[in-house]
């Protein structure tokens, strides 16, 4: 028997296993922004496969009411004849062999592929949204949609094809073979029909509302779970655990409140459809009844088929009852995730989007006539963070940003990866608009260090190699030496027992200081060595004598290469080739370093001169 069933799951499952057409590497489309155009969406790969599984689960439907007729045919006869023994016989084998292939399609394909294709996609088109979408969403809220969302469309259509259209098929063919025996014996299946039908009508609207609050509830508290739980650090050092326990705890009860609301509905309907469920078996069994009473052997038979059917009607009604708000319940959480993940990407790259090479040679860098908003449609009144801007960066020039907190340094230096569109205006690298060329060609010819080290919770060698993935670890030990990183590295060991460069350093780098994930950051940027350096704040970090160590490493890497870098730091711009002030989105001062300082009621030689260990002090006019 062992080797019988090795043999049928080795044979579904080399039948059956779906193999890369399932995480297909498409282009993208938009996601549909409808309910139910966006289940057709994942329906439509495998719309054959579902179609068939359809076909089998309601044939195998309509063979247990044959069953249930069969019964009652043997009762009729009042004895076995070979034909009806073959019959059986056929009935039995083909039930059984529906069954193994349904059930192999379900635990081969269906469960462990159809969620995970799902979230796949759903993931690749979450990844190209804009960097908006992700600095006003919880990553951990985002996460959650994903995974329910995916989860959710394969329950419901499990439920639509593997349990409502089996059971819709059995109570036809139930219906067929009641009425072809007595029509009156059919009536109470048809009023139970009509009323079963009805309770789900009045009671799973309610109950997809219902389940949609509740899934909305606990995506928020998942979200400020996974918010409290990373900034762990400022919890503890503010003495905010009772505060957090509070918000928690708030996010709990309220979904717990709407959670009883559905599962309150649940009741109801259940205790309903018992109620119709009882009147079903009494009034059938009252009418078989006098009909054995009047037939005698032929009513008997009606008795011996009815009866079955019925008990199988009313066990299963609890199964469908389940499913159906499965179901509903389902259709709210992926509401909620269409309404999260199927947003538009406020930056894309146009149909034509070319590929933009500028191999080692650094490039000219042009703003022109740049008008820019973070959100123009919020608030038209408020003043734009730039306004008919203009600059020009030469190749390979070397240019500092200073200005106090919102004068749009940090804006200048972003729009060049475009992580937001331009109101108005143009910015040109070697002449190409970056509008027209791919947004992914754009960013691989830049490499950015900023103020903080986004760090992934893996390896060190594997955080460093990010920069340039095809790097060997020899060279990812040069990147770390130049950004000084390489003997602290030596010591770290994890919880795991992995040391150096393969230990693990814990969600955003929480097991190194600041300055060491600081390092971590810029001997990535090294190893990437792209044409155009962005440096924002990529020192505030760091000690005095590390900065130093690692200001020279910069002068390295910063050859032949166009510099961008933002500094509150005045004395890290110092070996910049020009310097500009900016104020209110506008250029005030305009030189190097040298001539900035010795121009009179300059304001950068007053900044310089007011700043105590090369800070700027955003509060000085």
């Amino acid at each position: 028997m062992k080797n019988i069933i090795k043999y049928i799951i080795t044979a579904l499952d080399n039948r059956f296993r779906p193999h890369d057409r399932f995480f297909n590497q498409d282009d993208l489309v938009p996601l549909p922004t409808t309910l139910w155009a966006f289940i057709w969406h994942f329906m439509r790969p495998m719309k054959w496969t579902i179609i068939g599984f359809g076909l089998m689960q309601g044939l195998a439907a309509v063979l247990i009411s044959v069953l249930f007729w069969y019964v009652g045919e043997l009762v009729k006869e009042a004895h076995y004849t070979s034909a009806m023994l073959w019959l059986g016989g056929a009935i039995l084998f083909g039930r059984f062999f529906i069954s193994v292939i349904s059930e192999g399609f379900i635990h081969f394909v269906y469960n462990p592929y159809y969620a995970n294709m799902i979230r796949y996609q759903l993931y690749r088109h979450t990844a190209q949204q804009s960097l908006t979408f992700f600095q006003n969403d919880f990553a951990g809220r985002l996460a959650n949609k994903i995974q329910q969302t995916g989860r959710s469309i394969r329950d419901i259509i499990r439920s639509l094809v593997g349990s409502l259209w089996f059971a819709i098929s059995m109570n036809v063919a139930n219906l067929y073979f009641l009425t072809n025996t007595n029509l009156v014996l059919a009536l109470p299946l048809a009023v139970w029909i009509v009323s079963y039908v009805l309770t789900l009508a009045y009671f799973t609207p309610k109950l997809r509302h219902y389940s949609h609050v509740s899934s909305n509830d606990f995506s928020v508290f998942l979200g400020q779970l996974v918010d409290s739980l990373t900034n762990a650090l400022p919890v503890k050092y503010f003495a905010r655990t009772q505060y957090e326990d509070g918000r928690v705890r708030s996010l709990l009860q309220q979904h717990s409140h709407s959670y009883r609301k559905a599962t309150g509905t649940i009741w109801a309907m259940n205790f309903i459809i018992t109620t119709l469920n009882t009147g079903l078996l009494v009034t059938t069994a009252l009418i078989g009844y006098d009909m054995v009473q009047e037939q005698g052997q032929l009513g008997l038979a009606a008795m011996a088929m009815a009866l079955p059917m019925m008990v199988q009607v009313t066990f299963q009604s609890g199964w469908i009852m389940y499913e159906v708000s499965g179901v509903f319940e389902n259709l709210g959480v992926v509401q909620e995730g269409v309404d999260a993940l199927t947003k538009r990407p406020n930056v894309t790259d146009t149909a034509d989007a070319k590929t933009l090479d500028l191999g080692h040679l650094p490039p000219a860098i042009a703003y022109d006539n740049v008008t820019f908003h973070y959100d123009p449609q919020a608030d038209t009144t408020l003043p734009p963070v730039l306004k008919n801007f203009y600059l020009s960066i030469p190749a390979g020039q070397k240019l500092g940003l200073v200005g106090r907190s919102g004068a749009g340094k940090s804006t200048v230096s972003s729009l060049v990866m475009r992580t937001h569109n331009l109101t108005s205006g143009q910015i040109l690298i070697n002449g190409n608009d970056i509008r027209d060329v791919a947004q992914e060609s754009l960013r691989s010819q830049i490499t950015v260090v900023t103020q903080d080290s986004y760090l992934f919770h893996r390896s060190i060698l594997e955080n460093i190699q990010y920069g340039r993935l095809d790097t060997t670890l020899d060279e990812v030990i040069a990147a770390a030496k130049k950004a000084h990183a390489h003997d602290f590295i030596l010591k770290l060991e994890d919880n795991s027992g992995r040391k150096g460069y393969q230990a693990h350093i814990g969600e955003r780098g929480v097991k190194l200081s600041g300055g060491q994930k600081q390092r971590i950051a810029i001997a990535r940027a090294i190893l990437k060595d792209s044409p155009i350096l962005i440096l924002d704040e990529a020192t505030s970090a760091l000690d005095s004598e590390s900065e130093q160590a690692i200001q020279n490493a910069l002068a390295d890497i910063m050859q032949h290469k166009t510099v961008i870098a933002v500094a509150h730091r005045l004395s890290t711009l110092r070996q910049m080739d020009r310097i500009i002030v900016l104020e209110g989105g506008r250029i005030i001062e305009d030189g190097t370093h040298n001539a900035l300082v010795r121009r009179k009621d300059g304001h950068y030689a007053k900044l310089w001169h007011m700043q105590s260990g090369g800070f700027l002090n955003d509060e000085v006019d």
